[in-house]
């Protein structure tokens, strides 16, 4: 909004370093919009989450961002090959068994969901300029 655009009488709380922060994160979310419009926040978080710290088992994770074990399995599924009903996932992760403990999947970055986060740190990068 420009100052023509601002209603009389209205001072906004904003400062204009905040106000770009806020258009960089948008920007910088839109791939994943992109990706599956409808896609939840909780989802880009836990995406975020496994890209932070690759081969981390889903408890770690769940702790990580304060959200149930179950909670976020259901997301690491709903984010890879299969989503959780068996029918096509995002693909953006990939689960893989601990060889050591058959019972620990661990999460990493697929090829797909490096590329989907290239674009966002492209464009993250970008509208901070």
């Amino acid at each position: 909004m420009t100052n023509a655009d601002t209603p009389v009488g209205y001072k906004s709380l904003l400062s204009d370093e905040t106000k770009q922060a806020a258009k960089a994160l948008r920007l910088a979310i839109e791939p994943f919009v992109e990706l599956n419009p409808t896609i939840p926040a909780s989802y880009i978080i836990s995406f975020l989450t496994v890209a932070e710290k690759e081969g981390r088992p889903v408890n770690e994770y769940a702790g990580e961002v304060g959200i149930y074990k179950a909670v976020m399995t259901r997301h690491l599924l709903d984010l890879g090959e299969r989503d959780r009903r068996g029918g096509e996932g995002m693909n953006i992760i990939e689960q893989k068994r601990d060889r050591k403990d058959l019972r620990v999947n661990r999460s990493f970055i697929s090829e797909k969901g490096a590329n989907l986060l290239s674009k966002v740190r492209r464009t993250w990068e970008l509208s901070r300029r």
